[in-house]
């Protein structure tokens, strides 16, 4: 199907060990004591990822193309809206960087930086040239679907039969109502008779 949602099949074992630079360490055991089945259907559900600061999308795994585990990045074809670029070039100053040209990236809702894009890069590099390279300490994941929560109502839904019974319980209360008030006309009547004798 044109469109779907999943990384590509060739992807999914390589996304999951990169899970688990994004996940706390007890998510990933907690999902492997879950069985087989669970984690199939993990492997099928797309993530995002969110800047750790104010938690704005900044991409999913739609554009994944690798992970850095030695440099503890992930990298991406594209990202959101909320991502900003700095223009100005700059040489990387990590070690076995020497002679990259990087770009930062950095939120645009509260500036935190995210990451780089690697414009100019040595042979041994060059598969992380001009893609969007999120530092995994600067951004947060949620799995799409991975919510527990349902809301749940111990009422009984409102149908037809039920709506004729509320009615007729509603149309009594009425009468016993315009009753009572009848009697309270009379007793309010009594009474003003009597004080008007007195």
């Amino acid at each position: 199907m044109a469109g779907a949602l999943y990384p590509p099949p060739g992807l999914v074992a390589e996304l999951n060990s990169s899970l688990s630079l994004l996940e706390a360490g007890g998510a990933q055991a907690g999902r492997q004591a879950g069985g087989e089945n669970a984690e199939e259907n993990a492997d099928l559900l797309p993530m995002v990822f969110l800047c750790a600061g104010c938690k704005r999308p900044v991409g999913d795994t739609l554009s994944w193309v690798t992970n850095d585990e030695e440099a503890g990045c992930i990298l991406l074809r594209c990202a959101t809206g909320s991502v900003s670029v700095d223009p100005e070039r700059k040489l990387s100053k990590r070690p076995g960087e020497c002679g990259c040209m990087i770009e930062t990236l950095f939120c645009s809702g509260c500036s935190m930086i995210l990451g780089n894009i690697y414009r100019c890069t040595p042979k041994h590099l060059d598969y992380k040239r001009d893609l969007f390279c999120f530092n995994v300490d600067s951004i947060e994941s949620y799995i799409l679907g991975s919510s527990e929560k349902q809301a749940v109502t111990d009422e009984e839904p409102l149908t037809l039969e039920s709506r004729a019974v509320l009615e007729e319980v509603l149309q009594r209360a009425e009468t016993v109502l315009k009753a009572l008030e009848t009697r309270l006309t009379a007793v309010e009547s009594s009474i003003a008779s009597l004080h008007n004798k007195d």
